[in-house]
């Protein structure tokens, strides 16, 4: 029987701390993305996924004191990449593998069988998204069954990104895990606004004479509130008028947002034969 306490360098008596600290120790120095011995490492991953639960733990001492002969279950204990996997996070192997560069996605865990991860779009106007909201999303997975899941959104979500749910994707095959949803949010352009980052844009037009002699407008935001905009005398045709804070939330924060942007157009009204001769003699 393996001694999983000299794969990891530990004593018997060694807490749960000591047992997370040399699996550590080991992991880092034995992966094999890093140039580190893959055997070595497995056994770490093994001993590991072991001694951390206590019930384990508890089953494999009982062996090693009195052999494998306890109802045939000395076999039970098999490498998985679970103990690695929840020690460390699941995005270690993107963080641990980046040095410089983009990261590169392990070779070892590439190996780990699952059933198939689950993929939506959940579309969102800009309007939705100027605060915190829910989204309750019903969908049927490949294996007939079907499924709710509550999203939750953060103010000022970005278009493109997606949400992971693990283990609620695929449940064909029983004999692995489940696969993973992934949500990607759509974000849409509503109500008059285009978005670039945090910083809304929209046009208003004017007539040729507010242009010349300037004029207070208004805009209803994307919160229904009324936005005062003074437009100055002179304002050309295509000029941007900024105003400060009136854009998207920033990192789902309520108070720090954006900026607004506010295009002039200038409406150049048909005139009359009168009209223009009128102005000639000006």
């Amino acid at each position: 029987m393996k001694d999983y306490y000299k794969t990891l360098g530990i004593s018997q008596d060694a807490t749960n701390d000591d047992v997370k600290r040399a699996f550590k120790k080991i992991a880092k120095e034995q992966h094999p993305d890093r140039g580190g011995n893959e055997a070595i490492f497995k056994e770490a991953n093994e001993a590991y996924d072991t001694l951390k639960d206590s019930n384990k733990r508890q089953e494999y001492d009982a062996m090693r004191r009195f052999g494998s002969n306890m109802g045939g279950r000395g076999s039970n204990f098999k490498f998985t990449t679970g103990g690695f996997d929840e020690f460390f996070g699941g995005d270690f192997f993107e963080e641990f593998m980046s040095g410089v560069g983009r990261p590169r996605r392990s070779r070892f865990r590439q190996r780990v069988r699952q059933n198939r991860d689950v993929r939506l779009s959940l579309s969102l106007s800009i309007k939705e998204i100027m605060k915190h909201s829910e989204r309750t999303l019903s969908f049927r997975l490949p294996s007939g069954r079907d499924e709710i899941v509550q999203v939750k959104i953060p103010a000022g979500v970005q278009n493109g990104v997606t949400f992971r749910y693990s283990g609620m994707g695929d449940d064909s095959d029983n004999t692995v895990p489940r696969g993973n949803l992934l949500i990607k949010v759509n974000v849409l352009d509503s109500d008059g606004f285009t978005r670039n980052g945090s910083d809304l844009h929209t046009d208003k037009t004017i007539n040729a004479f507010q242009a010349m002699r300037g004029v207070d407008i208004v805009i209803r935001d994307l919160e229904d509130k009324i936005v005062k905009v003074k437009v100055p005398a002179g304002t050309q045709p295509g000029s941007t008028l900024l105003l400060q804070n009136k854009g998207m939330p920033v990192h789902e924060s309520l108070k720090i947002r954006g900026n607004m942007y506010v295009k002039i157009h200038v409406s150049i009204p048909k005139l009359n034969q009168t009209q223009l001769n009128k102005i000639k003699d000006l």
